[in-house]
């Protein structure tokens, strides 16, 4: 795992970029990463949850779907400007087309649920690799 922060607190910029390996830990320590960056950010703690969740969702999503065999990576980068704050996290995979929640399977689909109803923004982009990217207000 390789991390790096970046803060310029003159013009309310914050970056975080995170590399993990493509396993079960990643999720963990992904939520880790984000509660740490997120610190001392006066964010509140409804937004803190949802972000933690929402981080844990699109990451396990990285472990469990892509075509990938290990040792891949998983990259997250989140960002703080201007009132929002933007999470990235790319995989290595070949992506997919997002499809809405089957409500006759109770045991799976939760993620990309959970981005539609708490994120205010969030899509999937293929570029080297596959992105999942949401918006929060904070």
């Amino acid at each position: 795992m390789s991390v790096s922060s970046e803060t310029q607190p003159h013009d309310e910029k914050s970056v975080l970029e995170l590399e993990l390996e493509h396993n079960r830990e990643a999720p963990s320590l992904a939520r880790a990463a984000i509660a740490g960056f997120s610190e001392n950010r006066d964010l509140d703690a409804a937004t803190l949850a949802t972000l933690t969740l929402l981080v844990s969702e699109v990451v396990t999503n990285a472990v469990i779907h892509p075509d990938v065999e290990p040792p891949g990576a998983i990259r997250l980068a989140a960002r703080i400007a201007k009132g929002r704050i933007r999470v990235e996290i790319t995989d290595e995979g070949s992506g997919f087309t997002p499809q809405p929640r089957d409500p006759a399977r109770s045991d799976r689909g939760y993620g990309l649920f959970l981005l539609e109803h708490q994120a205010s923004a969030w899509g999937v982009e293929r570029h080297s690799g596959n992105t999942v990217w949401f918006e929060l207000g904070v």
